[in-house]
């Protein structure tokens, strides 16, 4: 007898969990299939197992300037080995937490992989399931370099490149997006020799300029050695002891059918409408798969608003308000438009900026390395988006979100009380500088 289902997901990363989750608590009854291990690769390869790395790093890398402060230390060290295995109990941690959602929201989970038989009934290995409407969730896999092949020996992917077994002298990371910026930042701490190298003219290419080149000079003052404009390279010539390849990602859409059952696909990636729908009915993707935004918490937004449309909604996703954080040293943060974005959309700007260096929380913690920058349309004083460059700045970035959410002006945003002394002073201060009354 053929198991039957509300709604069924393709994949349990962070959109195929959130969309899971949503259509449970509307009542519906979900299963999930899996064929690795729950969490995706956000959770098992990539952003959280990146994140305890970097944290380590950070520690490290603090201890090394913290004689300033009065605090010596003789024969510091790190032990590889041990922040592997820490991390790997942080992923196995947070993979029960999610098995546990599973169990109590009664949402069926199944290890294997789908095959899509057609609109509403899957081949799970050699088990036939049916659901009334599927959300496809099946993320995304690092994009090949042809003339350099991986080996998870000396070339790696980001992940893959946990496996290390101990630092290397050298490491040359080829793509400086998010992931190689964070992987230049974590392994110059550890006194590896970084070289990153970029095919266009300048690292985070995708970032607002002045956060680009303010990067790239605080990298260089950490002995990262930046190449760009390298489309033309042999990186087949490379020698470095390790290679990390970086060059973004591409959907994982073989071997699951869709093309057989007449899935739309374009440029490499499920086609969708504004809904999260497929050309065929009752077939949602959310997430990597779709092409729009490689980020797990859009994945997530995704997945919520597709389980709505799934069970008879007509919800859309506000792609405008999107945060975009790269976790290097300093971190970078982003949302909304950049000034030349606005430019280009026909707005006149204002461009407000303050720096870490003048925030006293900043001077305090030796983290003053950075800015905020701020655009608002000169005609109207509504918030465009900001671009912020600095300690933390991930956790900073979100204010902004909430008040371009909100529709706030700039004036509005000056009058919230800030708590002193921290860094989100910095992002009153330059609300402030914008209306002329910065102290």
């Amino acid at each position: 007898m053929i198991e039957e289902y509300d709604i069924g997901v393709v994949g349990a990363g962070p959109g195929g969990i959130s969309a899971a989750v949503e259509a449970s608590s509307l009542g519906a009854r979900v299963l999930v299939v899996e064929k690795d291990e729950v969490g995706g690769v956000c959770l098992n390869k990539g952003c959280i197992p990146t994140k305890a790395f970097l944290k380590s790093a950070l520690l490290y890398d603090e201890l090394k300037r913290s004689t300033v402060r009065g605090i010596n230390y003789k024969d510091l060290s790190y032990d590889l080995p041990h922040i592997k295995n820490h991390t790997r109990e942080i992923v196995n941690r947070m993979r029960g937490q999610i098995e546990s959602t599973f169990k109590l929201r009664k949402i069926s989970y199944l290890k294997g992989r789908a095959t899509f038989l057609d609109n509403q009934h899957i081949l799970v290995d050699d088990k036939e399931m049916k659901a009334h409407s599927f959300i496809i969730a099946c993320g995304s896999s690092p994009r090949p370099l042809s003339s350099l092949a991986v080996d998870n020996k000396r070339i790696f992917y980001s992940d893959g490149i946990f496996d290390i077994e101990r630092m290397p002298k050298d490491i040359a990371i080829v793509g400086a997006g998010p992931i190689g910026c964070e992987f230049a930042s974590f392994f110059s701490v550890f006194g590896v020799e970084v070289t990153l190298i970029e095919m266009l003219e300048r690292i985070l290419p995708k970032e607002d300029v002045d956060i680009s080149k303010r990067l790239e000079g605080i990298f260089k003052k950490r002995n990262i050695k930046i190449l760009t404009s390298c489309s033309s390279l042999d990186f087949s010539t490379i020698n470095s002891e390790v290679i990390l390849i970086s060059i973004g990602r591409m959907a994982n859409i073989n071997d699951l059918g869709l093309e057989k059952i007449g899935v739309t696909i374009k440029k490499g990636a499920i086609f969708v409408d504004e809904y999260l729908q497929t050309n065929l009915p009752g077939i949602f993707a959310v997430g990597d798969c779709i092409g729009k935004y490689n980020l797990a918490h859009v994945a997530s937004a995704e997945g919520r608003v597709a389980a709505r449309n799934a069970l008879g909604g007509k919800f859309k996703i506000d792609y405008t308000i999107v945060p975009q954080c790269v976790y290097s040293f300093p971190e970078v943060a982003s949302v909304g438009l950049t000034s030349d974005d606005a430019v280009r959309c026909g707005y006149e700007v204002r461009v407000g900026r303050t720096h870490f260096a003048a925030l006293g929380r900043a001077q305090a913690y030796a983290e003053t390395e950075g800015f905020i920058k701020l655009v608002v349309d000169k005609k109207s004083e509504a918030i465009l988006g900001a671009q912020i460059l600095g300690y933390y700045a991930s956790e900073l970035i979100g204010t902004i979100s909430v008040a371009i959410k909100g529709k706030l002006k700039v004036k509005e945003l000056a009058d919230v009380v800030q708590a002193h002394p921290t860094f989100s002073e910095g992002i009153q201060e330059v609300a402030l500088g914008l209306l002329r009354q910065a102290i």
